[in-house]
């Protein structure tokens, strides 16, 4: 089962772009249909509780095609993250977590005690990341990106993929990766168990990003675990 772990949906109040906007599943779906991609995480564009429950929504909308995770603010959710990340889980089924920026303790201690995995855009700055990696190893974090959007920088590939061999915890998410060599040295340096297939769709379309992956010319067994049994473990599915 080939599943995309990083596409966006539902509405948000921004209004300076898609992504603070409205981002449409029906364009995702469509998309992945065209690629032959069977399965897809959803990630809010907002960090509200009703931005968690427009998730669910879509979700319940795809059984067994779709599972969604909550979304919160480090500042604006300080001390309520535990809270709401036990209704996104109890009463909403989402899965995983979204995080932009580095995650707090508060962050960490209420994942680790749902059990849940927490997909992080360090925006440029994933050496942080050691410290949630080493304090909460029983949490699973993936880094978006390999830690930089669009490949802007090639440090922040190089910090994340150390991150990922040093820490039994840490994954990389294929997602929006330009510099095509940085898959290579993902697989190479950490093992295909670590890399996790996603697009950013629908900003970015993931049949492209399907194929990135496919022409790191994996075995079978390797390109199954990229492209969605790795994910598959981490969320449950």
């Amino acid at each position: 089962m080939i599943i995309d772990s990083h596409i966006h949906a539902g509405h948000a109040d921004g209004l300076t772009a898609s992504y603070t906007t409205f981002e449409d599943i029906a364009t995702s779906l469509e998309r992945m249909d065209a690629a032959g991609i069977d399965g897809a995480v959803v990630l809010p564009i907002d960090t509200t509780r009703e931005a968690d429950e427009e998730t669910a929504r879509i979700v319940a909308e795809h059984p067994g095609r779709l599972w969604g995770y909550s979304k919160v603010h480090q500042q604006r959710d300080k001390g309520q993250v535990a809270a709401r990340l036990q209704y996104a889980v109890e009463k909403l089924g989402l899965v995983g977590l979204k995080l932009h920026g580095l995650p707090n303790r508060e962050i960490m201690t209420a994942c680790d005690g749902l059990g849940l995995p927490v997909l992080v855009d360090p925006e440029n700055h994933p050496w942080g990341l050691q410290w949630a990696a080493g304090a909460y190893p029983g949490v699973d974090i993936i880094v978006a990106h390999f830690g930089s959007f669009l490949s802007r920088s090639q440090e922040a590939h190089q910090q994340s993929v150390w991150l990922a061999r040093k820490f039994p915890n840490v994954y990389l998410d294929t997602s929006s990766v330009m510099i095509h060599s940085w898959l290579e040295e993902g697989v190479a340096e950490c093992g295909a168990e670590k890399l996790i297939f996603g697009s950013d769709g629908p900003g970015i379309h993931c049949g492209p990003e399907l194929e990135k992956v496919r022409c790191l010319g994996l075995s079978a067994e390797d390109e199954a675990k990229v492209l969605g049994g790795n994910i598959a473990r981490l969320c449950g599915m």
